[in-house]
């Protein structure tokens, strides 16, 4: 293995680590906005958008769960 391969490697190693980084601090942000549309829809009232809103952040979940369990490969 040469030098260079072995750079690209570490690019490769470092890129992945940073997307990880990205993935789960995503991940975090969309569960807290969950979090925090639930209380405050239940303090003001639930209505079709709040829903549609939820669900929409519910699919962001599945789709980046999905990523996370794919970058531990």
């Amino acid at each position: 293995m040469n030098m260079a391969s072995s750079r690209i490697n570490m690019k490769n190693y470092l890129r992945k680590l940073r997307h990880k980084r990205y993935v789960n601090a995503y991940l975090n942000d969309v569960r807290w906005e969950i979090i925090n549309t639930v209380v405050s829809s239940s303090h003001t009232g639930f209505n079709e958008a709040t829903d549609t809103h939820l669900e929409n952040l519910g699919f962001l979940v599945r789709k980046y769960e999905r990523r996370r369990r794919w970058l531990k490969l």
